[in-house]
């Protein structure tokens, strides 16, 4: 997408505003921080000019998971690449950035921290509540209640 086509999307996003805000509908509190999130990463994309696709790079294998192939850590930028398991028999699924983790958020995803709060059974796995370590949870906790944006990427 080039910086044209950025500030086109970014003028129909604030106008679509406008008209909310005209409305006068009430938006929640979680939907206007995702607002906010989206309207910050367009602003950031736009202002580093001609937009590259980013490369995806090689994953680190992840512990067994029902959910999650594997993950990547870029300190320096501090992003965390997720890989989700695909379709059976394909391992490899979509690739997810997820931005401004910090480096502890990142040790306690990369141990699977977080405990699974369901109970259920796939192709590649199966889980139930209090299971530890968990990745799937981890990323739902660590990363996706917590509010780090995210992009996907493939």
């Amino acid at each position: 997408m080039n910086v044209q086509e950025l500030r086109q999307l970014l003028q129909e996003l604030l106008l679509v505003l406008d008209q909310v805000n005209a409305s006068g509908e009430v938006l929640s509190d979680e939907f206007q921080g995702q607002i906010a999130q989206t309207l910050q990463l367009l602003v950031d994309r736009i202002n580093q000019g001609e937009i590259t696709p980013q490369p995806i790079p090689q994953m680190d294998q992840a512990m067994p998971s029902s959910n999650v192939n594997g993950y990547k850590y870029d300190p320096a930028r501090r992003r965390l690449y997720v890989q989700f398991l695909g379709k059976h028999p394909n391992r490899n699924g979509p690739v997810y950035s997820y931005q401004n983790v910090p480096p502890v958020i990142y040790e306690l995803f990369r141990m699977g921290s977080a405990a699974a709060r369901t109970e259920g059974r796939n192709r590649w796995g199966s889980w139930w509540r209090g299971k530890s370590p968990s990745m799937g949870a981890s990323v739902y906790t660590l990363l996706r209640l917590a509010g780090f944006p995210y992009q996907r990427l493939t």
